[in-house]
């Protein structure tokens, strides 16, 4: 009887895991293998048809890495894959930065903490359309930010911000980071509040400063929390879709197109098997990015330990 419960308890992890597990592989595994099979073929609209309610596959070929190659000689893929990457770095940064400052300030003993994290947690629950719609309004020639300008440089401020080039990008970045920074705060927030006091009274009786607290003290205890945030911003920033397809669809010209945008565009003009192939490769290069984050970030707190 004991053996037999010792051995249940062993398996009862596993068969919880069970149905997260299938639900995993019928949704994500399988497409994700399906997509891998139809990158190397001549998976196109043209090569469909019907035989009654049947799909018709006979014009399939394999074509091995043929779409692999011609996504990584298009100009306008290699601007995306550059769009992805600048992206994801510089809202990574900025989230970090502006996440922690916000989650020290409002650690401290104020009043008004609970309604302030509120506040700036709130863009985070918001819908991106909503938001991509409302930053489109605001930034548009007639739009609130150009009007707030011509008050304070008392002349006509009438600036396309998302239809120029030099400032599209940017517009989105910080719509990216007036977003989630108030996600990346409940994070550190949860990892300041893990931290005991004792170790702040003893710095100071030692007598540490305020930076020194911080640097020795606080960074280092805060790097579980920057593990997860810097693996979440990272992955966010390298599948961004909604927000640019929302305020500039990849505009103006090819200056915020971005992976996800030219993969949806791909696939709407029928080039199956190439958005494919650029579907996995936006899989790899997540994962390989992610993974080594992950590993990189994991292995300082072990030294830390």
């Amino acid at each position: 009887m004991g053996r037999n419960r010792k051995k249940n308890s062993v398996h009862y992890p596993y068969r919880l895991m069970m149905p997260a597990l299938l639900v995993y592989s019928v949704f994500y595994m399988v497409p994700l293998l399906i997509g891998l099979v139809m990158s190397m073929t001549n998976w196109n609209i043209e090569n469909l048809a019907f035989k009654g309610n049947f799909l018709n596959l006979d014009g399939l070929r394999f074509e091995g890495i043929k779409n692999y190659s011609s996504i990584f000689a298009d100009r306008h893929f290699i601007t995306a894959l550059t769009n992805t990457v600048w992206f994801a770095m510089a809202t990574t940064a900025a989230k970090l930065v502006l996440g922690l400052a916000l989650a020290m300030a409002l650690n401290a003993r104020l009043k008004t903490k609970k309604y302030l994290r509120t506040i700036f947690y709130i863009p985070a629950v918001l819908s991106y359309i909503v938001v991509g719609v409302l930053f489109s309004s605001i930034l548009r020639t007639d739009g609130m930010l150009n009007q707030f300008l011509s008050v304070v440089f008392f002349h006509k401020v009438s600036h396309d911000w998302l239809g120029n080039t030099s400032t599209a990008m940017w517009c989105i970045i910080g719509v990216e980071i007036w977003k989630w920074s108030g996600y990346v705060m409940t994070v550190f927030l949860a990892g300041l509040q893990g931290i005991s006091q004792e170790y702040y009274e003893s710095a100071r009786i030692d007598g540490a400063g305020g930076f020194q607290i911080f640097r020795r003290i606080t960074l280092p205890l805060l790097l579980p929390s920057f593990t997860v945030n810097v693996t979440m911003c990272v992955i966010g920033g390298f599948k961004v879709f909604d927000q640019v397809f929302v305020m500039t669809n990849g505009g103006p010209g090819f200056a915020t197109q971005v992976l996800n945008t030219i993969i949806y565009k791909t696939f709407s003009e029928g080039r199956l098997a190439k958005s494919a192939a650029m579907g996995i490769v936006l899989f790899v290069f997540i994962s390989i990015v992610s993974v080594g984050i992950s590993m990189a970030m994991h292995r300082k707190e072990r030294n830390l330990v």
